[in-house]
């Protein structure tokens, strides 16, 4: 179904069969979602794939990292909701936007995300075999929770309200607690959040940092992060439970 007041976003650097991959599944579970196509300096770029899949394509020349791009995009984007999805994670729960988005909206939730399972291989085998095991519950009624890790892979976010807060990720975070900083702002100014516990999505680990120069990067944040911490919300760090593969 076609949700005009919502924009998935994906922000790619090269990585280019996991990005054109996510895509074409992302249209294949969810009909006629809007997407827009971040391109953060790729090489090659990803205009003409854009431009064949009726996307919405926006360019950088080169990599400006991953919270600046987001920061960007707030003040781009216009529809009521925005969903921050890696490239490398995949939403494997049919038709998630009709189900989320409805709930969103009929229960003042700001923020929200599903249930997680990291992977360090995805073929399209294994995608499939998820796929039909994580859809048995399909049509039970969304459940969620407060109370569970936040997700830094996926996020729906309802821009209008969040945009009200101090919504722009500090410039010193380059590539790291990005994610961290926009769970804080909600949860810091007593806003509804939640992690549904039945909608699923596969990640694909190792994916986003592919290179020692951008490590190089997160060191940085990391260094950054230990100067200024006090802003995070340490409730949306609650851990997993043991053996428990989701996240």
């Amino acid at each position: 179904m076609m949700n005009d007041n919502h924009t998935i976003i994906i922000l790619a650097l090269n990585n280019h069969e996991i990005t054109i991959s996510n895509i074409n599944y992302l249209q294949y579970f969810n009909k006629g979602c809007k997407i827009l196509l971040f391109d953060n300096g790729s090489n090659p770029n990803f205009k003409t794939f854009a431009k064949q899949k009726n996307i919405d394509y926006i360019r950088e020349e080169k990599n400006i990292y991953v919270n600046p791009a987001w920061n960007k995009i707030f003040d781009l984007v216009k529809t009521k909701y925005i969903t921050l999805l890696n490239n490398d994670c995949y939403i494997i729960s049919k038709n998630y936007f009709d189900d989320v988005l409805n709930h969103m909206d009929n229960n003042n939730i700001i923020l929200s995300s599903c249930k997680t399972f990291n992977v360090k291989n995805l073929s399209k085998l294994k995608l499939k075999m998820y796929e039909y095991y994580y859809n048995s519950n399909f049509h039970n009624k969304l459940k969620h929770t407060s109370k569970a890790r936040r997700q830094g892979w996926i996020m729906t976010i309802n821009l209008d309200v969040y945009k009200t807060l101090n919504y722009k990720i500090p410039e010193h975070f380059k590539i790291w607690y990005g994610d961290d900083w926009i769970w804080s702002q909600v949860a810091q100014n007593n806003l509804n959040y939640a992690v549904y516990k039945n909608r699923y999505a596969i990640h694909q680990k190792n994916q986003t940092i592919t290179n020692k120069k951008l490590m190089a990067i997160v060191d940085e944040d990391k260094n950054n992060f230990k100067n200024n911490n006090s802003w995070l919300i340490k409730d949306i760090h609650i851990k997993s439970r043991i053996f428990n593969k989701y996240v």
